[in-house]
């Protein structure tokens, strides 16, 4: 009894109504007083209640004497609300588009909570790609990923997949540096995720051991901005396996890493300028 009374409630019945109607329901035809009995509705407020069942239309009344109440049957009553709320969203359809927003489809930033949620929007999006899909991630991170990202290829979408350490299975085109995880730890204790879809959508999520940041948006600034992000972590590291060839045996801890990177740095003749630290800094 108790679900199909909350079910009714939450289309919109008091509760007094949602139980006269389970009641008429499973016990058949009644007149307000075995109405009253079976749903433990007082006899002063049943009448009131199946009056109200009359003017929505869930219960029909049978002239007797005394007057018996029927429930709707229930297919009736499926067919009854499913009508109700396409009229309903039909006419907030209508409403809406009436309605001149100030706010642009484009600024709209979402975000995500929690690492179910975060894997779960990041499938959408691959999901939803119809050409292109671009994932930055840890290995780890990727398998959850692993089905939408074949299921895309499979479609003919292009799959371009960037991580730092190993991405444990064969999609699209993947770059990869193959380090073990705990090197990458060593620097950066939170695993960043990055998935775009087609350059138009993207999800740019910081999973950390307490909490999960993260945001979900079609911001075309903030999406090129991810894409960039990707594309420039792909031709460093192209530079890199260029420089010292198999990273791997070259980058044996988060030091090596930094030192590998201020080396190559300094063979681009760039030894006077000041590269960025790529971990969060103290604060003063």
């Amino acid at each position: 009894m108790a679900a199909l009374v909350e079910v009714l409630q939450d289309m919109g019945l008091s509760l007094n109504e949602a139980r006269a109607y389970h009641a008429l329901l499973r016990y058949g035809p009644a007149n307000g007083y075995e109405v009253s009995k079976r749903s433990g509705i007082t006899r002063s407020v049943v009448y009131g209640v199946l009056d109200r069942l009359l003017d929505k239309g869930l219960v029909l009344q049978v002239d007797s004497d005394p007057v018996m109440y029927a429930p709707l049957p229930p297919s009736q009553l499926l067919k009854e609300y499913r009508e109700l709320y396409e009229s309903n969203l039909d006419n907030l359809e209508r409403s809406l588009k009436q309605v001149e927003s100030g706010v642009s489809e484009e600024s709209y930033i979402l975000g995500v909570a929690g690492y179910d949620d975060t894997i779960r929007k990041a499938r959408e999006l691959i999901s939803g790609a119809r050409h292109e899909v671009v994932v930055s991630a840890w290995g780890s991170d990727c398998v959850p990923l692993k089905e939408d990202l074949k299921a895309a290829e499979d479609a003919g979408r292009t799959v371009i997949v960037f991580c730092h350490t190993k991405v444990p299975f064969s999609v699209g085109t993947i770059y990869e540096y193959g380090l073990a995880d705990d090197i990458i730890k060593e620097k950066w204790p939170n695993r960043r995720i990055i998935v775009a879809s087609d350059c138009r959508n993207v999800l740019v999520g910081d999973i950390r051991h307490d909490e999960n940041l993260g945001i979900v948006t079609t911001n075309p600034m903030i999406v090129q901005m991810a894409v960039e992000h990707v594309i420039l972590d792909i031709l460093h590291l192209a530079q890199l396996k260029a420089g010292i060839g198999d990273l791997a045996e070259r980058i044996r801890s988060g030091d090596d890493y930094l030192r590998v990177i201020e080396d190559q740095h300094a063979k681009f003749n760039l030894r006077g300028a000041v590269l960025p630290k790529p971990f969060p800094l103290p604060l003063d």
